[in-house]
């Protein structure tokens, strides 16, 4: 082992930066690789000696740095990167937007929080990408990055795509599947910040005083993460309590039963149905089935997409005859749904919005109290994407770029039900207890209102007399 080491020290002298599980993941042999890592564990000097002796080894090539901000990138990168060049005496000109290299080799440096940003890779021929932070990224410009721009930019010299990141608590998204295993084809090194022979002490002393001061153990959620680099949910952040699932006691009938119905539109993505009903007389709502539909299976059915909307709102209205259908306005406009309503009959009023943060915590109140179920069956897609929902930094809704279409149509209908299902009596069981204390009280209701109305009277008297 100590001579093949002193081998790749020769190939390359900033190899001997590497740890272990640092180098395991640059001389890894798989084209796509990930490294899931905790914090201070040394992922972005693995990154910084990575790119560097790619680029160094390959003259005219180009390679990609890309993190969350362009700030990211000034006070994460830039500073490692920085005194790598200046120890090992590489030639080189650094900017805050590149790294030209003597031999002719660039070195992008990118934040990636803007999708126009991202455009400007089009027509560039790769040596490698590196993507840090993954954990963090909005969703959809992470996916789209990959599958629609950096794919068909490495592939003519066959480079190399990593993806970087610590565990976050909402365990979803594309970093999470690729590091879990959920989605093939990558190579994945894990490491925690104890494998970083430079951190130990520092990391056992800080774990040591968080358990102190929270009085948790060392299964902490966030310790798992922050420190260990293992994908940990922390319940204490996910945006929906964990909802009980629950069939109801009888059939939805519409001569027993009420509903609303909430629509989430998404014309370049998913439209989301939710459909939340109660029993008469019974204060706990279910959410009777929750699902969405995209555009290209609307394109199967050779139907615009309206009109296929408008064909399953019809369906849903006649199989629930609901009281109110809501939709989100802000993807419907006022014109779609005058269209729904003079082509497919279909009345639909604008879903309120406002103080969402509120109203996700009358939710998780009725969640915890089980005055709000889920269906076990048709509800399975909601289930999924609540159980990732996470809040934002200024807990006021969702993280941004998290999947939350089913959540929001749920959300929307449950708003409008609320007006309802509020108001819903609670008849006591009628029972030989409830029969007799029910009488006493009539008896009793029946003197009070002799004597108010002057029971001494001859006329009340002989009132009072018939009515008895």
């Amino acid at each position: 082992m100590h001579s093949e080491l002193e081998k790749l020290y020769k190939v390359s002298p900033l190899y001997k930066e590497l740890f272990p599980k640092q180098l395991e993941l640059a001389l890894h042999p798989n084209r796509f690789r990930a490294a899931l890592t905790g914090s201070r564990s040394g992922k972005t000097t693995a990154c910084a000696v990575i790119a560097i002796i790619n680029l160094m080894s390959r003259p005219n090539s180009l390679g990609v740095y890309l993190a969350l901000t362009d700030k990211s990138v000034a006070n994460i990168f830039m500073p490692i990167i920085r005194p790598l060049i200046s120890k090992y005496n590489i030639r080189a000109s650094v900017t805050n937007d590149f790294i030209q290299f003597d031999n002719g080799s660039k070195l992008i440096l990118l934040g990636a929080n803007h999708r126009h940003k991202v455009e400007t890779f089009r027509g560039l021929k790769l040596s490698f990408c590196i993507i840090d932070e993954c954990a963090s990224f909005d969703q959809k410009i992470l996916n789209y990055l990959i599958d629609e721009i950096l794919i068909q930019r490495l592939s003519d010299l066959q480079g190399t795509l990593m993806l970087i990141g610590t565990p976050a608590a909402h365990c979803s998204g594309l970093f999470y599947d690729v590091t879990t295993g959920r989605e093939e084809g990558w190579g994945v090194v894990n490491w925690s910040v104890f494998d970083n022979p430079y951190m130990i002490d520092q990391a056992t002393k800080d774990v040591a005083l968080y358990m102190k001061r929270k009085k948790c153990d060392r299964m902490n959620p966030k310790l798992q993460r922050e420190y260990d680099g293992l994908w940990s949910t922390d319940d204490t952040e996910l945006l929906i309590r964990k909802p009980t699932l629950m069939r109801p006691k009888s059939d939805y009938h519409v001569s027993t039963w009420r509903s609303v119905i909430g629509v989430d539109f998404g014309f370049n993505d998913k439209t989301a149905f939710s459909v939340i009903g109660w029993e008469r007389n019974n204060p706990r709502s279910y959410v009777l089935e929750a699902f969405a539909i995209s555009g290209e299976e609307a394109a199967k059915t050779e139907q615009g997409m309206v009109t296929y909307i408008g064909k399953i709102l019809q369906q849903l209205k006649e199989r629930y005859n609901p009281v109110r259908i809501v939709g989100d306005p802000a993807g419907a406009s006022k014109i779609i749904m005058d269209e729904f309503l003079f082509k497919h009959k279909i009345f639909m009023e604008p879903a309120t919005k406002k103080d969402k943060a509120h109203y996700i915590e009358i939710m998780n109140d009725a969640l915890v109290n089980q005055l709000l179920v889920f269906h076990p069956d048709r509800t399975i897609e909601l289930q999924k994407e609540v159980s990732r929902l996470v809040w934002n930094d200024d807990q006021t809704r969702e993280r941004e770029g998290m999947a939350c279409d089913h959540f929001d149509a749920t959300l929307y209908a449950y708003r409008e039900a609320l007006a309802y299902t509020e108001k819903i009596p609670v008849v006591a069981p009628k029972d030989d207890a409830y029969l007799e204390k029910e009488m006493i009280r009539q008896i009793e209701d029946s003197d009070r209102r002799k004597n108010e109305m002057n029971g001494d009277d001859p006329f009340f008297s002989e009132v009072y007399n018939i009515l008895d």
